[in-house]
């Protein structure tokens, strides 16, 4: 141990750590909820891509428990100035192994998720082939990682209990995993988070409207830049002051799923601000496939002053406040329509 005049000064970032991680979190929730919202009750077309980030919300906020977990055991304050060093240190690696499985994991559905929203966006083979192309290389080595941080030991316990005799790999083995399933999450975030702004660039709304959603987008650029400072602060999971040293790592990675959930909302949270002419861009841009010929997105209820006609059906010209006037053109006050078709008409 160093001597007191060698010793760092006390600080604890713990509490700093926790109100980021949460602060970040609650926007998250209000995010996925407010996506929820606008899918199930006002374009009505709840999908596999929604279910997806419901699921990841699930996994950020059980990621965020064990950071607080993490936090109370000492993470934040330099190892000299715990009162039980080796017991907190040992407490860490414990919490610290389950977050690196949580966060991964959830980072990759994050992924998966604004995949499937893309391919609601764009439906053409060659993409599609894209799509699948960048996210199975992070899969595959996602699922690597999770293994090798999963089985470093066995048993699993003997990484945090001494007295436990297990067999464990290298440290280093989990570190050089972690930089190849980091520079696939990289490559996958750069083309999750172009490909939208591509897109949803040629939709017919206004210049100030399209640099809005890209400044929105942009925030996948940014957990792209978290996941590369994740990268350079790798090493300090085998320093020897962990406790203080690991804070850096457990923030960027946090901030990559936070900022990932957050960004992968925003394109679907469109329709919130639309105009009566920006109905259809806004419909697009939320990954709503309209009906051919209709003109109305799928799994939608006819609106109160839409009316339909089918064969052989009579339509009375005797109009009350909620039906069409129309002219007689014949001696019973009937019209006969013979094809299928709809009126729509808005009150004055």
């Amino acid at each position: 141990m160093p001597s007191p005049s060698n010793l760092p000064p006390d600080h604890d970032n713990g509490p700093a750590v926790n109100g980021v991680t949460w602060s970040f979190l609650i926007v998250a929730v209000v995010s996925v909820l407010l996506r929820c919202y606008v899918r199930i009750f006002m374009i009505k077309s709840f999908g596999y891509d929604d279910i997806l980030i419901v699921i990841t919300l699930g996994v950020l906020i059980a990621g965020d428990v064990v950071i607080s977990n993490m936090v109370s055991a000492g993470m934040g304050r330099h190892l000299e100035y715990l009162s039980n060093p080796k017991y907190s240190a040992l407490q860490i690696a414990k919490w610290n192994a389950i977050y690196q499985i949580l966060n991964v994991s959830g980072a990759l559905l994050t992924k998966i998720s604004i995949g499937l929203f893309l391919l609601r966006l764009k439906q053409s083979r060659k993409f599609t082939i894209a799509v699948w192309g960048v996210l199975t290389p992070l899969f595959i080595t996602t699922l690597i990682l999770c293994f090798v941080v999963g089985l470093q030991c066995r048993p699993l316990r003997a990484l945090w209990t001494p007295t436990i005799k297990g067999q464990c790999i290298s440290p280093e083995t989990p570190l050089n995993v972690s930089y190849v399933q980091s520079a696939f999450a990289i490559l996958a975030d750069l083309f999750l988070t172009v490909s939208p702004i591509v897109i949803l660039w040629k939709v017919q709304i206004s210049l100030k409207k399209k640099i809005g959603i890209c400044v929105l987008m942009s925030l996948g650029l940014m957990a792209t830049i978290a996941n590369a400072l994740r990268n350079a602060f790798i090493p300090n999971l085998t320093a020897s002051d962990e406790t203080y040293t690991i804070v850096p790592i457990v923030l960027v990675a946090d901030l990559e799923f936070s900022l990932g959930t957050i960004a992968a909302c925003m394109p679907t949270l469109m329709p919130l601000f639309k105009t009566h002419s920006d109905n259809s861009s806004y419909n697009k841009m939320s990954g709503m496939t309209p009906t051919v010929g209709s003109g109305r997105p799928r799994n939608m209820a006819p609106s109160r002053n839409q009316y339909s006609f089918t064969e052989a059906t009579h339509a009375s010209r005797h109009s009350t406040e909620s039906e069409i006037p129309l002219k007689s053109i014949n001696q019973d006050n009937q019209i006969t329509m013979s094809k299928t078709f709809a009126v729509e008409h808005s009150a004055v």
